[in-house]
């Protein structure tokens, strides 16, 4: 991966940074905040958690190219043990003031069936602003392949 990409450039920085300055820093934070819960809840094993950032109509495009919805998501991830995860490169696409895409990139090690695994994925979250609280509409993971 180049450093540009590296970085979350992705060769459209002039036009980010003024998009993003639509996003206030004050929902920047929340959001990110929310990101972070939600892989808190998972690692914790609060399912509970999980399912209320979840929108009921969530779905998600997983990195094997299947799509899930909600119940599929949380059944999925009741498999899996998140040992650790580190988000980086936030990038905020507002779609509206009740809507935004969040983008970053996630490192995460996980075991299932007693295997470890070591995932990097550039990862995009819809949130959307359902009364007083912000939910997940859909997130889709692309997995950043191993450099040799």
């Amino acid at each position: 991966m180049d450093e540009a990409a590296e970085r979350g450039q992705l060769g459209c920085s002039r036009e980010s940074s003024s998009v993003q300055a639509a996003v206030s820093q004050g929902l920047q934070a929340h959001l990110i905040h929310l990101e972070q819960e939600l892989v808190a809840a998972q690692k914790r094993r609060d399912f509970a958690a999980v399912e209320a950032l979840l929108a009921d109509d969530f779905h998600e495009i997983g990195n094997s190219g299947r799509l899930f919805c909600k119940a599929d998501t949380v059944r999925v991830i009741s498999e899996v043990q998140i040992v650790d995860c580190t988000f980086n490169h936030f990038q905020f696409l507002p779609i509206d003031d009740k809507c935004v895409i969040v983008m970053y990139l996630a490192t995460a090690r996980r075991t299932r069936d007693g295997h470890e695994h070591l995932s990097r994925a550039w990862r995009s979250s819809t949130w959307v602003k359902r009364g007083d609280a912000w939910q997940v509409l859909f997130h889709q993971a692309t997995v950043v392949p191993a450099v040799p």
